[in-house]
């Protein structure tokens, strides 16, 4: 429980939902992308930010004196739940381009039969139900009814979202004929997935690591008690 954030506040949501409206009405307006383009932006960055927190915290385990602004794992839930609010506001801007004489199956590209285009808004889709599911699971009441343990391996699938979501933006910055090719986002996401994977990769080798040495403490203490009791004999 020390670095687990079970607990959402006000100032905390304020803070991070000012810092994504405004972040999306920058990238509207300086970049020109769409308001669905800049809200599916900024929700991959959010996700990016909820993601490297943990490993971060699992490699350099911070200090007691550190403030609430420098205790990122506090912000894990706000940011999570902020990242579906944006993920959501770009589905229904996408949605609202592309109804416009369609129906759900015209906008999500034929569905799987709908080739490449079909099958990465299919990843986005279902990227964004189970981002649902994490979102309504983050709320103090939510947690403490289903209970530490199972809360974790619901929020385990956090990092299957982010590699949907990584699918689903992929296929628009390299594979679509829809825009002009990748930009500086779509390189930068590239980026930011394999600074996710590294980090993820070292905090397992971390968490093997200090598994193995408990284990071997353990198995080194009955040694230590037989020798003791020996010298008292």
């Amino acid at each position: 429980m020390k670095y687990v954030d079970v607990k959402n506040t006000l100032g905390k949501h304020f803070c991070v939902g000012s810092f994504s409206i405004i972040l999306a009405v920058l990238l509207n307006y300086f970049s020109e992308a769409g308001l669905s383009t800049a809200f599916a932006r900024v929700s991959f960055f959010l996700l990016f930010l909820t993601l490297i927190i943990g490993p971060i915290m699992r490699l350099r385990k911070p200090k007691k004196e550190f403030s609430v602004f420098k205790k990122p794992w506090t912000w894990r839930g706000e940011l999570g739940i902020w990242f579906f609010i944006t993920a959501l506001l770009h589905f229904y801007f996408a949605m609202k381009h592309d109804f416009i004489g369609g129906s759900l199956i015209n906008a999500l590209g034929g569905g799987i039969g709908g080739g490449g285009l079909g099958i990465a808004n299919l990843l986005g889709l279902i990227a964004l139900v189970l981002s649902l599911i994490l979102t309504i699971t983050s709320f103090n009441k939510v947690i403490k009814y289903l209970g530490m343990e199972s809360w974790k391996w619901v929020q385990s699938f956090t990092y299957v979202v982010f590699y949907l979501v990584f699918g689903h933006l992929i296929y628009f910055q390299f594979f679509t004929t829809h825009g002009s090719g990748p930009d500086w986002f779509g390189y930068t996401s590239v980026v930011m997935f394999l600074v996710v994977l590294v980090l993820q990769i070292l905090a397992f080798f971390k968490t093997v690591k200090e598994s193995r040495g408990e284990r071997e403490e353990e198995q080194e203490k009955p040694k230590e008690e037989n020798k003791s009791e020996k010298k008292k004999d």
